[in-house]
């Protein structure tokens, strides 16, 4: 009662103090207002301009520093009085390298390798092409084809906001980490006898000496007949580099795609989808299995942008689009939670699970091929406009995008002959229909009577067998002979438990009790509180770790007990105490009322549009909540929705490490300077650069086909040297390319390039 008596005296005061200082503050303004009325009344407009500048600069310093002492106040009082755990750093980090860490080494790495680092815009040039990016969408979306420009309303605004965000970051403190990490983190970007990446299971950082990863690594390309070294000379006694062999490879695939459009079995959107030039080379890396004896290494093939990587995602959807799902799908942990609840076990039942060791590296690729063009060509003969392709047509493109591909380690050129690569679009599905093929034959099983229950997730499968552990051995031996190349392990329920996925199955007399399976190396490292990312993502975790403990856990008492390692991990974490209870509690409420209330969806009539910004902190946020309040109040029924990607992560800074340097520069933007008169020429390519140069050079004998070239022709003695390009940008992405290349045209006053992309909101 005393206590309610308290606050109740504690709210009234704080409420008169509120508003007299909001009184104060109001008239304060009306005597500023009135000050500056009269300045402006006796000096000129150009010193009034000038003060004005001043003023509001030190307006915005003393708001940034306003902001930030009670933003770390907010979080202070946030985590309350109780003394916070944290993730002990020999847990998260695993050192195997003869480099001994410092504490601030281990301090830094243990926030995890998806940690981003609070960081300044050093080049606004990347700030000012997603703004110009977002500006060019805005426009596409509005279906304005004709125009160039958008309201200027609207691209005032956006510029003012854009302005005021640089401003901003440009005057804000780094407090995500300390001065000591940083240098700590400088210290082990520079060390090149180490590499620094994820463990295979669980947020571990490894850390390896260089030689001793690229020794396991060799050993692993030289066992089995999966991969094979390329010879240093091609067919023709030409040298195997990595440029020569992508452009190899792009020429045959490109060869055989005009073939199939010629002959009309391919159409013309599909070839410009399919088609690639200036690709990379697919670039192997391995992930260490510190889980397990002698630390085996787990190969991923990282194809984005090689030269079948758009060719595998084709047939990817081909076979998605045209097969059924097998009898044993199960779609997630939550569908298989439900299931199994269903079911009422009955005496003799024992559970089991299989597993395939290394399934994608093992998958024999030319059966699983077949199956895949079987099920497309039984499609065509239901459909016959599913796809013109024929058998043979297959055949070819999937040769073409998963056998014989080559990929380089460091600077090193290999091929992988066999098994489907861990980073193919096509690695799940081809994995999947085999497996699919394979549980055929388990049903011609002379006991597949006592199989109750049989489900299966790629390579893992949940079993209810009816019987004794001897038939389960004769199981086990049975699907060992499917296939030479396949090897199932086998796991029986212990003290009537089995995991399956992250669900623990619990059999109880008369039911089924599903709760979260954590594995041994769960380690409870989460996306940390004071990572460099939006908060609204931080919060999502919080709920969605809740929804996931909800739909999987079958009690009220397995519920509670997940809530409250949800909280302790969260708080771990550094998430702020309160914040953590009250989301958990606000989650649990939502879901029993959706569950308990039928929502009638109304169908707005608003286009959605998705733009992703690089997150630098609050900044971002201010900025694109006055860009979506400006659009909203022009076009009503038009709805912008910011994505918020990740700016500087710990892996991003260690990847160079472990995969090597690119020797193929593709997808940027580069500066030729005139020797003689110090004009320069900006240009943006997709090819490899050295590519784009052969063509400069080529201009030199066809006038008219390159201005760098044309600059030397039409000014007698003038020199530029072709094969010194200064690479100045660099993006992937045709149009932002292009938007950078206007960007660093306009810097340099001398440049005398066509203008490929015309500017909305940087003009000047």
């Amino acid at each position: 009662m005393k206590h309610n008596i308290y606050y109740q005296h504690q709210r009234k005061y704080l409420q008169l103090e509120y508003y007299q200082k909001s009184k104060n503050s109001l008239k304060q303004q009306l005597e500023v207002e009135a000050l500056i009325k009269s300045l402006k009344n006796k000096i000129n407009s150009m010193e009034y301009e000038l003060l004005n500048k001043h003023f509001e600069k030190l307006k915005q310093n003393k708001r940034t520093e306003i902001r930030l002492a009670h933003k770390i106040k907010i979080e202070k009082l946030s985590k309350g009085d109780v003394k916070l755990d944290i993730i002990n750093p020999k847990k998260v980090v695993h050192n195997i390298s003869s480099r001994s860490l410092t504490e601030d080494e281990e301090s830094i790495l243990a926030k995890g390798l998806q940690f981003c680092i609070e960081t300044k815009i050093k080049n606004p040039i990347e700030f000012k092409t997603e703004i110009e990016m977002m500006a060019f969408s805005i426009l596409k979306q509005l279906h304005k084809p004709h125009e160039t420009s958008l309201n200027s309303s609207l691209t005032e605004c956006i510029q003012r906001a854009a302005n005021q965000a640089l401003k901003i970051n440009k005057n804000k403190k780094i407090i995500n980490v300390n001065k000591n990490e940083l240098i700590a983190l400088k210290s082990l970007i520079k060390d090149q006898n180490i590499v620094i990446m994820k463990a295979d299971k669980g947020s571990v950082c490894v850390i390896m000496d260089k030689d001793h990863y690229k020794s396991k690594v060799f050993e692993l390309l030289s066992t089995g007949t999966s991969f094979k070294k390329m010879n240093e000379l091609d067919e023709r006694g030409k040298p195997n580099t990595i440029e020569h062999v992508v452009k190899k490879m792009e020429s045959k695939l490109d060869h055989r795609l005009k073939e199939l459009k010629k002959a009309k079995r391919l159409s013309q959107d599909d070839y410009d989808y399919i088609h690639c030039t200036g690709s990379r080379c697919s670039v192997l890396f391995c992930n260490p299995k510190i889980h397990k004896e002698g630390m085996p290494l787990r190969p991923i093939i990282s194809t984005n942008n090689s030269y079948n990587y758009k060719l595998a995602k084709y047939l990817t959807k081909l076979v998605e689009d045209a097969r059924q799902k097998p009898k044993s799908y199960v779609k997630d942990s939550f569908s298989f939670a439900r299931l199994i609840q269903l079911k009422q076990p009955a005496a003799n039942d024992i559970m089991i699970s299989l597993d395939v060791e290394s399934l994608f590296t093992n998958v024999p690729v030319y059966e699983a091929v077949e199956l895949a063009i079987k099920i497309i060509i039984d499609k065509k003969k239901i459909d016959k406009n599913y796809t013109k392709l024929t058998a043979k047509d297959l055949r070819n493109l999937f040769q073409l995008a998963v056998t014989n591909t080559p990929f380089r380690f460091y600077d090193q050129l290999y091929m992988q002959v066999d098994g489907v690569s861990m980073g193919s679009p096509l690695a799940p599905i081809l994995a999947d229909i085999f497996m699919t093929y394979i549980e055929q034959q388990i049903e011609e099983y002379e006991y597949s009577d006592k199989i109750k229950l049989y489900v299966r997730y790629v390579d893992d499968t949940f079993i209810i067998f009816n019987g004794k552990e001897n038939d389960i051995q004769q199981l086990v031996e049975f699907v060992n002979k499917l296939h030479p190349k396949l090897k199932f392990t086998h796991e029986i329920e212990s003290n009537f438990e089995l995991p399956f996925l992250d669900v623990k199955v619990v059999k109880q007399r008369t039911k089924f009790e599903t709760t979260i399976f954590r594995k041994k190396t769960y380690t409870g490292q989460l996306l940390h509180w004071q990572s460099c990312q939006a908060k609204k993502y931080k919060i999502g975790l919080i709920k969605t770790l809740t929804f996931r403990a909800l739909s999987i856990c079958s009690s009220k008492r397995l519920l509670e007990e997940q809530c409250e390692l949800i909280e302790r991990t969260m708080i771990c974490n550094g998430y702020p105490v309160n914040l953590v209870k009250r989301k958990i509690k606000n989650t649990i409420e939502q879901y029993h009322n959706n569950r308990s209330t039928i929502k009638n969806k109304i169908k707005t009539k608003e286009k959605k549009l998705f733009i992703p910004l690089t997150y630098y902190g609050d900044e971002t946020i201010i900025m694109s909540n006055k860009i979506k309040n400006i659009i909203k109040s022009l076009f009503p029924t038009f709805e912008i929705i910011f994505g918020y990607k990740k700016g500087t992560t710990l892996a991003k800074l260690f990847t160079k490490n472990f995969k090597g340097k690119d020797p193929m520069e593709i997808g940027v933007v580069y500066k030729l300077t005139c020797k003689t008169c110090d004009q320069v020429y900006i240009g943006q390519t997709k090819l490899n650069i050295n590519e784009r140069m052969k063509q400069h050079k080529e201009g030199l004998r066809k006038p008219e086909t390159s201005r760098a070239a044309d600059h030397m022709i039409n000014n007698k003695n003038h020199v530029i040297d072709f094969s010194t390009p200064e690479i100045i940008g660099r993006d992937i992405h045709r149009k932002r390319r292009e938007i950078k290349e206007t960007l660093l045209s306009l810097q340099h006053q001398k440049s005398y390039n066509k203008i490929s992309h015309e500017l909305m909101i940087f003009t000047n």
